[in-house]
């Protein structure tokens, strides 16, 4: 080979090996990770295991990484916001929240139409509550758990106040419970509301539904005895089960998943369905609008899957009867022991009742709280001193527990106006409940009068006996001072 030829083949050679190394340190283009982002009501502990399942899910599905950014804020804020974004949302998916907030959105077109892949291995209803959307067709939400409500309370709280845990709703009327017991303002809350109808209904359902006066007359009593033993009425459903965790309250009526997410975290926590419950779908549904709608169809894919709901069964019970849940978590479809739910429960009339409901008990009772209280009190010392014949008693129990007088059958109360009737219930509990307590204090006034007369007669008779003892005693002495 002539040198020419070889100066020309070695400059080919250095140039493609310069080439060939040159590109070498060229970076190669990393492909972004996908993104969702959800709006929810759930606690860190539910929304980060699910939302970490979902990662790795997305990855071995789809080859790719996604980040999920998350918007949290109550349910009846997560509505808010999502009608106030108007079709032109910031989230891609709402997750949580009561199935109101989402017929109304999908009413108003703002959720998307989108039907998963396992719909039909999910039941249209269960135990009388949609798990999707009734339209037929399309869905524009699913149930991503089940929520039944119950009571809660706080192990070690109870030992010391020498307590024993209630078993059933009407256990939470016993004096005995008096101070103990915290509750959500049913005004303020959603699922405390729903709790408030299914308290109701559970009395209407004993009753039977063709005496639902009586049956709904009876719930109102219970609450008004179960309002005098609560200590304090809380601003958010959330603080309930916090306050019951850190010994503040023994007793929380509450969700079943805050007492579950409680005992999970190794909170020494006890938990009943009061031996009556109903059960209310929490749904998710894409956003009209959702900027990322090729993910957010995924998240719903992957929600109502059997692994999702597993995922889900780690603090809250599962949708879907296949999917199996990680104990303390019940399950309401294999659970039937341990989750009674009401018989012919009346979804129509639930929801019929939700607006009247959490208002009467709101301005009757939770605005009312310190005269309740100090009522409940009179009552409760009236029935220590075994008082239930006196007329005062009786009075007092009367005005105690009459209901308003626009409210007084459940007709009554669904054909009236909650924000009309609103002040007058304010009005009628701040008049009866005083009255309630001035009878009470006036029966243990009577009480106390008899009791003091019996204690004049039992010293008078005393020093009467003692007086003729003393008589007989120096008429034996002088009689033997004689016949000495």
């Amino acid at each position: 080979m002539s040198k020419c030829k070889k100066r020309f083949t070695m400059t080919m050679l250095f140039l493609l090996l310069l080439g060939t190394s040159t590109l070498s340190v060229i970076p190669v283009a990393k492909a972004e990770p996908d993104t969702l982002v959800l709006l929810h009501p759930h606690s860190a502990d539910v929304a980060n295991y699910v939302i970490d399942d979902f990662k790795d899910w997305y990855e071995d599905e789809f080859g790719t990484t996604i980040d999920v950014l998350q918007m949290t804020m109550d349910s009846g804020a997560c509505y808010e916001q999502v009608k106030t974004w108007a079709g032109a949302p910031v989230a891609d998916v709402m997750w949580g929240g009561g199935e109101y907030y989402f017929m109304s959105l999908a009413r108003k077109g703002l959720l998307e139409n989108y039907t998963v892949p396992d719909d039909a291995v999910i039941n249209d209803t269960f135990a009388g509550w949609p798990l999707k959307d009734p339209d037929a067709g399309y869905s524009r939400w699913y149930a991503a758990a089940l929520s039944g409500f119950g009571i809660m309370w706080n192990e070690d709280y109870l030992t010391a106040e020498g307590l024993t845990a209630p078993e059933t709703w009407e256990d939470l009327t016993k004096p005995e419970y008096c101070g103990h017991i915290v509750m959500c303002d049913p005004a303020k809350s959603g699922s405390t509301t729903f709790i408030t109808i299914m308290v109701v209904e559970h009395f209407i359902v004993e009753e039977g539904w063709s005496q639902n006066a009586t049956g709904w007359e009876k719930a109102w009593e219970y609450w008004a005895k179960v309002a005098g033993n609560v200590g304090l009425f809380t601003e958010s459903s959330h603080a309930v089960p916090t306050k019951v965790v850190i010994g503040e309250y023994g007793i929380g009526i509450a969700i079943d998943y805050y007492a579950w997410e409680q005992i999970q975290a190794g909170a020494n926590i006890g938990m009943c369905f009061g031996n009556a419950t109903s059960i209310s779908a929490d749904p998710a549904g894409i956003l009209k609008g959702a900027p990322h709608l090729k993910e957010a169809k995924r998240w719903m894919d992957y929600l109502t899957s059997k692994d999702g709901q597993e995922a889900v069964g780690k603090y809250r019970m599962p949708m879907r009867a296949d999917a199996i849940p990680t104990a303390p978590v019940l399950s309401a479809w294999y659970n039937i022991t341990e989750v009674p739910l009401i018989p012919d429960y009346n979804r129509t009339v639930h929801n019929d009742m939700f607006g009247v409901t959490r208002e009467m008990f709101s301005h009757w009772l939770v605005k009312n709280h310190v005269d309740i209280k100090s009522a409940c009190d009179k009552i409760h010392e009236c029935e220590e001193h075994e008082l239930e014949d006196y007329e005062d008693y009786l009075s007092a129990v009367e005005h105690y527990t009459m209901l308003p007088n626009t409210t007084d059958t459940l007709d009554e109360a669904l054909a009236v106006d909650p924000e009309d009737e609103a002040a007058g219930w304010e009005t009628w509990g701040a008049t009866h409940f005083e009255a309630a307590e001035t009878s009470a204090q006036v029966a243990i006034d009577e009480f106390e009068q008899k009791e003091e007369a019996k204690a004049r007669t039992r010293m008078y008779t005393y020093v009467g006996v003692g007086v003729i003892v003393v008589v007989v005693i120096a008429a034996i002495y002088y009689f033997y001072i004689r016949r000495s």
